[in-house]
């Protein structure tokens, strides 16, 4: 009986090598280009669903809002985002009116298909500018639609003011990998391990 090819072992050693390493850095380039995968939307946008003591009040602004019993809100749904699931949200837009007052303030939660991942407040102090907000959260599958609501949550008493808002602004959506994408290079792996324990040595 002859004894196993040597010369065979390391050519199928440096082949499966060759394999697992190129696999290998495929899996985490996959793992990190999906997790780095972006869309920006705007919102709010001229299109969004606004419920405020006017509405829209000239072109590129919403308003007033200092309402919770009313529902002072801002939604939107975004569909064929292609994302299976989403785990960050980046909202930035503009305050462009701030007449509250005396302390006063607006208190807003913000909401990703009904699931609240944060929220933001604007004082009387704050003036006008930007709003810059940026939740991490659990992953939110929504197959490629996501509604974006922010709603004010305190009631601002008579005569202590209200805020407006400027659109467009923007929401910027992350992907989350799909557990399938990940899988199929997993079986990959393993496949190749498999065949490579499973080669005959010639006699």
């Amino acid at each position: 009986m002859k004894l196993w090819n040597t010369e065979n072992t390391s050519i199928i050693s440096k082949v499966f090598k060759a394999l697992s390493m190129s696999l290998f850095f495929v899996f985490f380039l996959n793992v990190s280009l999906v997790n780095a995968t972006t869309l920006t939307v705007d919102f709010p946008s001229e299109d969004a669903t606004v419920v405020g003591s006017v509405g829209t009040i000239t072109p590129g602004e919403f308003g007033y809002f200092w309402s919770m019993s009313r529902g002072d809100s801002i939604s939107e749904t975004f569909a064929g985002t292609g994302f299976h699931a989403i785990d960050q949200l980046a909202l930035d837009f503009e305050v462009t009116q701030n007449v509250l007052n005396s302390g006063a303030s607006t208190l807003w939660d913000v909401f990703v298909n009904n699931v609240l991942v944060g929220g933001w407040s604007w004082l009387d102090t704050d003036g006008v500018g930007s709003v810059n907000e940026l939740y991490s959260f659990a992953p939110i599958i929504g197959a490629g639609t996501y509604d974006i609501r922010m709603e004010v949550t305190n009631e601002v008493g008579a005569g202590f003011g209200s805020i407006a808002i400027g659109y467009p602004g923007s929401a910027t959506l992350t992907s989350v990998p799909e557990p399938a994408s990940i899988s199929m290079i997993l079986l990959a792996l393993a496949g190749f391990g498999f065949a490579r324990k499973n080669v005959k040595p010639r006699f």
